[in-house]
């Protein structure tokens, strides 16, 4: 497993989520939680970033960004204490990662992967690091 894993996707221009994975059909690339989460009148920008989110941890993963293991990574955010614990929550999280199965295999044991996402207008740019627990993942809610 590398160390890291960036991405960056382009939403400038689209207008539908079906546009930014092609092919791909959007129930296998995102999680039920993601669509819920991305729904709802969020914008493009939101979708965008959940899928830079996901291809860079599989690059970090050194797996191909099929829809399978696209659908394995998924990027939602990390609620905090402060958070009242509602899936109408809409404050500022940081996104956190949760591996399926096969990804998770794939992945060096004790360790965590953390992602950051940055957007612009049109770009969404991400990057996945892996690191050892911290003490703070014990507590996390969730």
């Amino acid at each position: 497993m590398r160390r890291w894993g960036s991405a960056m996707v382009g939403f400038a221009g689209l207008s539908r989520p079906q546009e930014l994975v092609g092919d791909m059909r959007l129930d296998e690339v995102y999680t039920p939680a993601e669509r819920l989460r991305s729904g709802g009148g969020r914008s493009l920008q939101h979708w965008a970033g959940r899928l830079a989110g996901k291809y860079a941890v599989l690059r970090l993963l050194g797996i191909p960004p099929t829809a399978e293991h696209l659908g394995q990574a998924e990027v939602l955010p990390r609620p905090t204490v402060n958070c009242e614990r509602s899936a109408a929550c809409h404050h500022g999280h940081p996104p956190t990662v949760r591996l399926g199965a096969k990804l998770r295999a794939a992945a060096e044991p004790g360790q965590q992967i953390r992602i950051s996402l940055s957007h612009t207008s049109g770009q969404v740019l991400a990057v996945a690091v892996a690191s050892w627990r911290l003490p703070e993942d014990e507590t996390e809610v969730g």
